[in-house]
């Protein structure tokens, strides 16, 4: 009778350490290992007014093409912030633009040349044609990682 009851404290001590483990572990539960979560801050904005388009690339294979995540959000304030949750830790780039007349493309001039301002990772400008992979990418390793662009 007391091995019984001696098993019986031990399942017990067992069952209360296990809460705990998992009380302590449940915030490393709530996003896989080796996934990120994307904090994207656009700025510079000319209006507030239109969509800002979003495209999110994960390959240089992939740029400026084929987005593996996007986004069109409303321009209603001087800041626009997206979020993306649950991202592979890896290299990415962003591209976006001010579709500011909502009309779902970029607007050129008879040259070809962007009228509506756009922006790309890292902040690069471009001169002809967009920006190479390497200009745009960042790396992300941690849980959180911030991007800032800023449209011209």
């Amino acid at each position: 009778m007391s091995w019984g009851l001696s098993g019986v404290i031990v399942s017990l001590a067992w069952i209360l350490s296990s809460i705990g483990v998992v009380s302590l572990t449940r915030p490393a539960l709530a996003q896989p290992r080796d996934q990120a979560t994307i904090n994207l801050k656009i700025t510079g904005f000319r209006s507030e007014k239109g969509q800002v388009k979003i495209a999110v690339f994960n390959a240089p294979e992939r740029w400026p093409k084929d987005p593996t995540y996007s986004s069109t959000i409303d321009v209603n304030s001087p800041t626009v912030t997206w979020k993306i949750n649950d991202v592979p830790y890896g290299d990415y780039a962003v591209a976006i633009f001010h579709d500011e007349n909502g009309n779902g493309k970029m607007d050129k001039n008879l040259l070809g040349i962007p009228v509506e301002a756009y922006g790309f990772s890292n902040n690069q400008r471009v001169t002809f044609g967009p920006p190479k992979w390497d200009a745009v990418k960042f790396t992300v390793r941690s849980p959180v990682k911030d991007v800032s662009i800023e449209v011209r």
